[in-house]
C-alpha cells in the first residue's frame, strides 16, 4: 500500500506532494473540490476534525496532519527524504526548528489574513487591523529567513531539504518581496526543480501573481 495525500489545488499539501515526488515515495493524490481561501467542505471533518489540509493517510492506517509534522514523519520513515538523491537533512535541529517556525509564524499568519473571522470572536474587532498586523508579522519572519540564507544557499545548509519546499510555497504567497532577494531566489530554485515544476504549475499557476516555475518570469 502507498500513502494517500488529501489536498486541494493551491493549498499547503503542495509541500508534501513535492517532497513525495523528490523522495520517490509512492502515493495517491486525492483532491478536495474547494478553492484556496474558501472554507473546507463538511466532508473534510471526517479526515481532520480541525478541518485543515493536508492530510496524509499512511500505509499502516495512521493519519498525520499539519504540514511540518507530515514532513518530519516522512523524514523519519524514508531515507530518501533525508539523504537524497534530491533531498537532504544535513542538520536535524535546523530542520525541526525552521519547520515549526514556518508553521507557527508564517502559515498561521496567512490564516489570519485569509480567515480573520476565526480570530475575532464576536466580530467586533477591526478586520483590516488584524490583516495588517498579520502581514507585518509574516514579513518579519521572512526577513529572519533572509538572514539565514545569507550564510548558506538553503535554510538547513548547503542542500535542498523539505523545509525549503515549505518555505518556497509560503513565500510565493507573500506579496512584499522586493527586499527579500534570497527568499526570492530560493523560491525560484524550488519551483524550477525538474521534479517539482509540474507539481508547482498544477497547484499555483492558475492563481498566483507570478509563474515561479518559468525561468522567463520576473
Amino acid at each position: 500500500m502507498s500513502y494517500v495525500l488529501h489536498n486541494r489545488l493551491g493549498s499547503g499539501g503542495f509541500a508534501i506532494e513535492a517532497v513525495l515526488e523528490l523522495a520517490d515515495v509512492p502515493y495517491r493524490l486525492e483532491l478536495i473540490e474547494s478553492a484556496p481561501g474558501s472554507h473546507m467542505p463538511e466532508g473534510a471533518v471526517a479526515m481532520n476534525p480541525w478541518r485543515q489540509i493536508p492530510v496524509l493517510e499512511c500505509p499502516d492506517g495512521k493519519v498525520v496532519t499539519e504540514t511540518a509534522a507530515i514532513q518530519f514523519y516522512l523524514a523519519e520513515k524514508h531515507d530518501s527524504v533525508r539523504t537524497g538523491p534530491n533531498l537532504f537533512v544535513d542538520d536535524s535541529a535546523a530542520f525541526y526548528r525552521w519547520g515549526v517556525f514556518l508553521s507557527v509564524n508564517v502559515y498561521e499568519g496567512f490564516l489570519r489574513m485569509v480567515y480573520p473571522e476565526r480570530y475575532l470572536g464576536d466580530g467586533s474587532a477591526d478586520v483590516s487591523a488584524l490583516r495588517k498586523a498579520a502581514s507585518a508579522r509574516v514579513g518579519d519572519a521572512f526577513k529572519l529567513i533572509e538572514d539565514v540564507l545569507a550564510s548558506h544557499p538553503y535554510i538547513c545548509g548547503d542542500r535542498l531539504s523539505p523545509v525549503d519546499i515549505y518555505c518556497a510555497m509560503l513565500f510565493s504567497w507573500h506579496r512584499k518581496r522586493d527586499e527579500l532577494p534570497l527568499c526570492t531566489g530560493l523560491t525560484e530554485r524550488v519551483a524550477r526543480h525538474p521534479l517539482v515544476a509540474p507539481v508547482w504549475r498544477r497547484n499555483f499557476d492558475h492563481w498566483l501573481d507570478r509563474k515561479w516555475a518559468d525561468a522567463d518570469q520576473t
